[in-house]
C-alpha cells in the first residue's frame, strides 16, 4: 500500500513539474545592462564561485545528488556516466530563479540557463550563496 501511495506521488509530481519546463526566464528591460556591466558598475561578478550543477528534471537532480555533490561532480566528470541530463552551470549561463518547490523538508530552485527555455534545478540558494561568496 505504500509503495502504491508513493508511485501514485511521483506521477503526480511528475506530471506538475511538466509547466515548469515550459517556462521561459522573464528579463527585466533595465536589467540587460547592468547584466553586461563589471562588478564595479552595478553589474555581477563572472569569475568567482565553482559551477552549480543543475538538471531540467528534479527527479533526475535529486537522483543524481543522491550520494552527495562530490559523488554527483564525478559523475559529471565522466563521459562515459549516465549524467541524466544534468550538467554544471555557471553564473553567466543563469538567468534568474524562475521557479521554487519544496519537496521533502528540501528547498529547490528553478534557474533560468540562456540558451534553453526549460529551466534547470538546482539547490536553493545555490546561485545566491555563490554570487555573496563572489563579491568578497
Amino acid at each position: 500500500m505504500t509503495r502504491r501511495l508513493l508511485r501514485i506521488a511521483a506521477v503526480a509530481f511528475a506530471l506538475s513539474a511538466l509547466p515548469a519546463l515550459a517556462q521561459q526566464p522573464a528579463r527585466t528591460p533595465g536589467r540587460a545592462a547592468a547584466d553586461k556591466a563589471g562588478p564595479d558598475k552595478g553589474g555581477p561578478d563572472r569569475r568567482g564561485g565553482p559551477p552549480v550543477i543543475g538538471c531540467p528534471s528534479l527527479a533526475n537532480y535529486r537522483m543524481l545528488l543522491h550520494d552527495g555533490p562530490q559523488a554527483a561532480a564525478a559523475r559529471l566528470a565522466d563521459p562515459k556516466a549516465d549524467h541524466l541530463g544534468c550538467s554544471a552551470l555557471t553564473r553567466a549561463e543563469m538567468t534568474g530563479i524562475v521557479d521554487r518547490v519544496v519537496l521533502g523538508g528540501q528547498s529547490y530552485d528553478c534557474a533560468g540557463v540562456r540558451g534553453t527555455t526549460a529551466c534547470h534545478w538546482i539547490e536553493s540558494g545555490a546561485s545566491a550563496a555563490r554570487a555573496g561568496a563572489a563579491g568578497r
